[in-house]
């Protein structure tokens, strides 16, 4: 007699608790969806479209969470500079590739910026002024995922492919000093000085942006827009993007053993 009325018990006991579990689930769930999501759910970079292919959406979070902003100030006259950068890795060191027409003073006076927080330069490790960039080594922004050299570039052959006119591209930078922003565009050329063309938008501040095809190979970064002469002057074109292809990246120098 005791032992059936303690199994009746254990049985309401666990009926009971079960009963609350899911009450209070249906009351949290409904409190989810009445409150207002937070600035930092809005603006995390895996929030992204549910409506794209999960290969541009991945694209699109390895864009959004390898970008990063880079400030460089003149020490003479304090003038400052605000460019866009691509965060990156390789063989547990970081770096930061941007265009060297951003960088107005030495490593002293560049941070690269990551949710208002300053990351110090610790070396310019390689300069082009020619093909406009640098690669400047960083300490490991932790809140952040470095792209991954040369995993994440393409290779070889595969660039033909990736160069393809009309292939999707996404970009993230910092144009007129606000963002991170994230572009979408096409590929509408190749020139013969082994630039591409996109048709997206971009600005001051987009220079340095990282550009990804839509299956997340890092192909270039931002160089410039495009400018043209009218008969009533000279206008700038911010859709005619200027790229510049990562094999013109001396990695053969960055990746030496």
């Amino acid at each position: 007699m005791l032992k059936r009325l303690l199994k009746r018990l254990a049985l309401t006991l666990s009926f009971t608790a079960i009963l609350v579990l899911a009450l209070y689930g249906s009351y949290f769930s409904a409190h989810q969806s009445l409150s207002l999501p937070r600035e930092g759910e809005i603006n995390h970079y895996t929030n992204v479209s549910g409506e794209l292919r999960e290969k541009d959406r991945q694209a699109l979070i390895k864009s959004r969470q390898s970008a990063v902003q880079v400030a460089s100030m003149e020490p003479q006259t304090g003038i400052m500079s605000a460019s866009s950068g691509i965060y990156f890795a390789h063989q547990s060191k970081y770096y930061v590739l941007t265009t060297f027409h951003g960088i107005l003073g030495d490593c002293l006076t560049t941070k690269i910026i990551v949710e208002e927080q300053a990351v110090s330069c610790i070396n310019f490790t390689l300069i082009d002024i020619d093909t406009d960039y640098i690669i400047i080594e960083i300490e490991e922004i932790e809140t952040k995922t470095p792209l991954q050299i040369p995993t994440d570039i393409p290779k070889n052959r595969e660039w033909a492919k990736k160069l393809s006119v009309m292939n999707q591209v996404y970009y993230t930078g910092f144009p007129n000093n606000e963002g991170p922003l994230t572009f979408g565009g096409k590929i509408i050329g190749f020139d013969s000085d082994e630039a591409i063309f996109i048709d997206s938008f971009a600005w001051a501040g987009s220079s340095g942006s990282g550009v990804f095809s839509s299956d997340g190979k890092l192909i270039g970064y931002v160089l410039a827009l495009d400018v043209g002469e009218t008969r009533f002057g000279i206008e700038v074109l911010e859709n005619f993007v200027w790229v510049i292809p990562l094999f013109r990246v001396r990695w053969e120098v960055m990746l030496a053993p």
